[in-house]
């Protein structure tokens, strides 16, 4: 996979957030964006889930947010990430299971693969949600400037 243009786009968060403030356009533009691109692999992510209660596939949901300090304790979450989203079921011994398996049975995955096969489509839906969200909130702030 290649990227680019990441450069361009950390100066563009870097001097929004100094203009505007960065929870503001954190909570404005990267969080509901990484919401909305998780929201691919959510569907699938039920479908494959063990049914027999319900109870699991109703706990599946997206979390989207500023990492907190306990959040950075984790080694998938950096002192400078200034948001993270994860696709997540209720922590319990069966989801735990169920996805990575068990001393007397192989685990039944239904988030990794869900990731997994759409990842093309989540990042190709991050770079739109973010060109979208992101022009919206610098057109909303230049507005409230002029104001």
């Amino acid at each position: 996979m290649e990227t680019y243009g990441f450069d361009e786009f950390d100066k563009i968060l870097d001097q929004m957030g100094q203009e505007f403030g960065y929870t503001d356009v954190n909570k404005r533009t990267l969080i509901p964006a990484l919401r909305n691109a998780l929201r691919i692999a959510e569907p699938l992510s039920k479908s494959l889930a063990r049914k027999d209660t319900g109870e699991m596939v109703s706990t599946i949901n997206i979390i989207a947010k500023r990492p907190t300090d306990r959040d950075k304790e984790s080694k998938y979450i950096y002192d400078t990430d200034a948001a993270y989203a994860m696709l997540s079921a209720k922590i319990s011994d069966v989801s735990l299971g169920e996805e990575f398996g068990t001393a007397k049975r192989p685990g039944q995955p239904f988030i990794r693969p869900a990731i997994e096969r759409n990842q093309n489509e989540i990042i190709e839906k991050l770079a739109e949600e973010l060109k979208k969200l992101i022009e919206k909130y610098q057109a909303r702030k230049s507005k409230d400037k002029k104001l």
